[in-house]
């Protein structure tokens, strides 16, 4: 049977604080898997952050939108903390940052483009400009709820890989795929469930089949036997022993 990618999401997230260092860091340090997923989001003053949601109440100390603070401000809260006390001290990571780490590591990164709850101007351009400069085009895919933004990645650079995110059914997706210039799609892990013709459906178009967030052995199974081509999971270690035992 064929192995999938296996990514950890926003890092080692199950047990560590998502993207942050120590998320990343533990992953490599405590797992077999080939990369990572993560966020990406632009500051007041233009820097590229790594982070999930466009608020910070949720994961830091912060307060408000990424939009609305500088980097300095950014890089000054904890991220840590909220997991658990022994994780607090974690700060954010600029997206050259976790490339560097990437590269250091040899990990693959799957980066979401956080540009549907605030549309940021450019934002496709400058993650481009980004892994560019890092040599990275090879390493790196990117994916995005936003398909207006995907389309766009794409015809701006054609070398760089990207994926269309959904978590709901769509109506006739074979005929909306058709209008896509994406190479791969990203549905949450229950809709090829409920739709199991999709892996066949989204391969015969020549489209990777990337799904997320598969946190259950039980589920882990069913993605492989499903032949899906990446798998995103907040249990990477959870997620490469089940692929190991079932899969060449």
């Amino acid at each position: 049977m064929k192995k999938p990618i296996l990514l950890a999401h926003r890092g080692f997230s199950g047990n560590y604080p998502e993207n942050s260092p120590i998320a990343f860091q533990m992953a490599v340090e405590k797992t077999a898997a080939d990369g990572f997923e993560s966020d990406v989001h632009i500051t007041k003053d233009g820097k590229l952050i790594i982070f999930h949601d466009a608020t910070l109440e949720r994961t830091s100390n912060g307060t408000g939108y990424i939009k609305d603070h500088t980097y300095e401000e950014l890089l000054a809260l904890d991220i840590g903390a909220w997991k658990s006390p022994e994780f607090a001290g974690q700060h954010i990571w600029t997206f050259d940052e976790l490339l560097d780490f990437c590269d250091q590591t040899h990990m693959l990164l799957n980066m979401e483009l956080k540009n549907y709850e605030v549309f940021y101007e450019g934002l496709e351009q400058r993650v481009i400009d980004a892994i560019c400069a890092h040599k990275m085009q090879d390493r790196v895919f990117v994916s995005s709820f936003n398909h207006i933004s995907m389309q766009n990645f794409k015809n701006l650079c054609p070398d760089i890989k990207t994926g269309l995110l959904y978590d709901k059914p769509y109506l006739e997706i074979g005929e909306y795929i058709k209008r896509s210039n994406a190479d791969n799609m990203h549905p949450r892990y229950m809709l090829l469930q409920y739709q199991p013709e999709l892996v066949d459906l989204y391969h015969s178009r020549g489209m990777g089949v990337n799904t997320w967030t598969v946190n259950d052995e039980e589920n882990m199974r069913d993605m492989i036997a499903r032949g899906v081509d990446c798998i995103i999971s907040n249990y990477p270690d959870l997620l490469c022993k089940v692929a190991d035992e079932m899969c060449d």
